[in-house]
């Protein structure tokens, strides 16, 4: 793969040459949102960014922390505005390499990312904030004015290890950076073909993704776990032949109950997407004999999306008797499942009954979203009101003739 390596890192190393002789050039690296037209925004300039990162990976240099910072406040932008979930491997490149520089006054950047989502508040270390050295980094928070000064010196000096001793040290900070730089190496040679798999999707290179990730599938052991990942990085390449066969293996290798249905739910869902009905629908069969006959599985998510895949094949149906034959065996299946108001299951039955051009199934499916739906505030209610509930509300209501108003 050498040849794949040095074609994908032109760009970016062109990219970084020039954001190096002049910041003139940095608006090509800022984040720029474009809609999507389905509501969505994404990133226009987010695969030149990490392009630019990428490089920088490969070549540190002192000189280069103003663009450093740049980066990752943009990423961090992009974030705030396009990714609610999820933490991915630029934002926590730019933190790194800016980590590196070991500068207190970057704690309010790395606050910053931090801070943007329920992902990034667990994924992007506290570690980022303290390279300068703890001391160092808590002098410079307390002797500012930032709204956040007081919330980010508790956090870095008041956690403690199981002994009482200080969590954050800089022996643990140092010992932190030494695995984020193995995890990030200075050298394209030392990079696990897995990483560059995503690194040559993010580019749009999906031909040398493919090469990268089977070069890294052919090193490891085909167990079920191995396989889930291939089967996502080719199905996420739109590569959905390739996927169905990994996905049938794990199928094979999976033992029965729960794990073998939920495979299954997963090739179903290649199948579905690939516009397979005959392949997805014996799929679906072969399902309904794996799921688990424990009633406790009817108030799981696993039968929920067994339901849902009936009603999602009916628009694929070459027929309206094998469409019908899914809503009748849909509606079977949903019978007992509990908070149907989750995953979309209805969503789907109300698009399968409208598709099908029967009336009186969309009325009955669309009564019973309603329901759902006053189900689902009422659980919201409930747990609201506990979780607002003082301790001596909560001995009121479990003591024997003593009523509280709700």
């Amino acid at each position: 793969m050498p040849d794949d390596r040095d074609r994908l890192l032109r760009t970016p190393r062109r990219d970084l040459a020039a954001a190096r002789r002049s910041t003139s050039t940095w608006a090509r690296l800022a984040f720029v949102p474009e809609p999507t037209g389905d509501g969505q925004l994404v990133d226009r300039n987010r695969a030149a960014r990490f392009g630019v990162l990428w490089a920088a990976q490969y070549d540190r240099r002192p000189d280069d922390l103003p663009l450093l910072r740049f980066l990752l406040d943009q990423e961090t932008r992009r974030y705030r505005e396009t990714a609610p979930i999820g933490l991915g491997r630029g934002l926590e490149l730019a933190g790194l390499l800016v980590a590196e520089h070991r500068q207190p006054e970057d704690v309010w950047l790395h606050w910053q990312a931090k801070q943007v989502t329920f992902d990034t508040a667990l994924g992007y270390r506290t570690h980022h904030l303290l390279t300068a050295g703890v001391a160092a980094t808590v002098a410079a928070v307390r002797a500012s004015a930032h709204p956040d000064r007081d919330r980010i010196a508790h956090e870095i000096t008041a956690a403690r290890n199981h002994d009482g001793t200080p969590h954050f040290t800089d022996k643990a900070v140092d010992d932190w950076l030494a695995a984020q730089r193995t995890r990030f190496p200075d050298h394209p040679d030392e990079e696990n073909p897995r990483d560059w798999a995503d690194h040559a999707a993010l580019l749009g290179d999906r031909e040398a993704a493919r090469r990268f990730l089977l070069q890294w599938a052919a090193t490891q052991l085909r167990t079920e776990q191995m396989l889930n990942s291939l089967q996502f990085g080719l199905a996420h390449l739109g590569f959905l032949d390739e996927a169905i066969d990994v996905q049938t293996e794990a199928v094979a290798v999976c033992e029965a109950g729960s794990g073998k249905a939920g495979a299954l739910l997963t090739l179903i869902r290649l199948h579905r997407t690939a516009g397979h009905f005959a392949e997805a629908r014996q799929a679906l069969r072969d399902c309904g004999d794996a799921m688990p006959a424990d009633p406790f599985w009817k108030d799981a998510g696993l039968w929920r999306y067994f339901v849902k895949e009936h009603f999602l094949l009916v628009p694929l149906a070459p027929n309206p008797e094998l469409a019908q034959r899914l809503l009748d065996e849909g509606a079977r299946q949903m019978r007992g499942v509990s908070r149907l108001w989750m995953d979309g299951v209805l969503d789907a039955a109300i698009a399968a009954a409208e598709h099908s051009g029967q009336p009186h199934l969309l009325d009955h499916y669309r009564q019973l979203h309603a329901r759902e739906q006053r189900a689902r505030d009422e659980e919201i209610g409930r747990a609201t009101r506990s979780a607002h509930s003082t301790p001596t509300d909560e001995a009121a209501r479990h003591t024997p003739g003593l009523t509280l108003p709700t």
